[in-house]
């Protein structure tokens, strides 16, 4: 039997309190982890809470599931320096790899200092038991993506053409995408005309820096074309199951992007959480969602010129039930529950991104209201 709207939320909740090391206060989650082998967390870029929210999860994730894998909003190249970076703690890493960034939601400091949050965690554990950094996503820096392709090369000894080519972009301060057209091209050639040499000179760097190249071409595609969300999911669903088919099988968590964690399809979009939870993929029924709505919050938007702030609220307010409920600064309601009004009925709590069909839980499990953050703190 469906409940109340109202007595259902009451009795499906619970307050978060990030410093609570028990993590009783999601243990309202536990049924769910199970049966489930990915686990999405979705966020507005910019709020502060989000890193606090992403500790969090990932604490409780690791100790019920121990999971391996941490899906990043990122490419290949910059998630492949940062798990160097989580070796070693290099802060030149960090900076190399973020100089390109300035101007994107990545450019600010609290996502920056995260980086050696998570260092500092993950060396609590033993070496096999230790969080390792997956980067579906397509090469949205050329800057970093060339600059791991000179990596796979040096790393390899390998001198010649393929190296000239690489070293003459790297110099580039700006590529257009005319440039980066024929540099892909460029490369994609070589690797043709000698692929069995590049594959015994490259080694185990081969797929890496040829799927690098892939992703500079998947670039273009994406921002030259007239859909650019439906166009990168479906490359980074592509580019994750390239990637996971070379690991070991292993859980995953990862905070992504709101949209990225949806289970089901838009008009025209397949979202990255949609593909996975498809049919005939190895992750359908066994994902995860939960998404995050703001009320009073801020967040940071970085430009290459100076950083502005604004407001954000996408709770829907006209549920006023939720309303209810969200008094501490983080709140945790389960959708899926026995009775759950959210399993018969397509009741919406975002105030954006509206869906056409299902019910709420075809698209997420869980919903947290973060209340009253400020936004992120951007570099000066």
């Amino acid at each position: 039997m469906v409940m109340d709207l109202g007595d259902y939320l009451e009795k499906n909740h619970s307050v978060i309190y990030p410093e609570d090391e028990s993590m009783e206060d999601l243990s309202i989650m536990d049924g769910d982890l199970k049966d489930s082998e990915m686990f999405l967390t979705g966020e507005n870029h910019g709020v502060s809470a989000n890193i606090e929210l992403r500790i969090k999860f990932l604490k409780y994730y690791k100790e019920r599931t121990n999971f391996k894998y941490y899906l990043c909003e990122l490419p290949y190249s910059m998630t492949y320096f940062l798990n160097i970076y989580l070796e070693t703690k290099d802060e030149n890493i960090l900076d190399n790899i973020y100089e390109p960034l300035k101007g994107t939601d990545a450019w600010n400091k609290d996502e920056y200092d995260y980086w050696g949050y998570l260092y500092e965690f993950n060396k609590e554990f033993l070496k096999d038991d230790r969080i390792i950094l997956i980067g579906p996503d397509i090469e949205h820096q050329p800057r970093n993506a060339i600059r791991f392709m000179k990596y796979c090369l040096d790393k390899n000894h390998v001198s010649g053409t393929i190296n000239d080519y690489v070293e003459e972009f790297m110099n580039k301060d700006n590529i257009t995408d005319e440039e980066l057209e024929c540099f892909y091209e460029g490369i994609k050639k070589e690797l043709t005309q000698n692929e069995n040499l590049y594959r015994n000179l490259l080694e185990e760097y081969y797929f890496k820096f040829k799927h690098v190249n892939d992703n500079l071409m998947n670039r273009l595609e994406v921002y030259t074309g007239n859909n650019f969300n439906g166009v990168r999911d479906v490359k980074a669903y592509e580019n994750f199951l390239s990637i996971s088919a070379r690991l070991p099988k292993g859980k995953y968590f990862g905070q992504l992007g709101l949209s990225h964690i949806f289970q089901k399809s838009f008009p025209q979009i397949s979202w990255f959480g949609s593909s996975l939870n498809k049919e005939g993929s190895q992750f359908k029924n066994k994902v995860l969602s939960v998404a995050y709505a703001y009320r009073n919050c801020r967040y940071l938007y970085p430009t290459t010129r100076r950083n502005y702030e604004s407001s954000i609220d996408t709770l829907d307010s006209s549920i006023e039930e939720f309303g209810h409920f969200i008094d501490s600064d983080y709140t945790l309601f389960k959708l899926n529950g026995e009775g759950s009004p959210f399993k018969k009925e397509l009741i919406w709590p975002l105030e954006h991104k509206r869906p056409v069909g299902g019910v709420t839980t075809d698209y997420f499990q869980y919903l947290v209201v973060a209340k009253d953050s400020k936004a992120m703190a951007g570099f000066n």
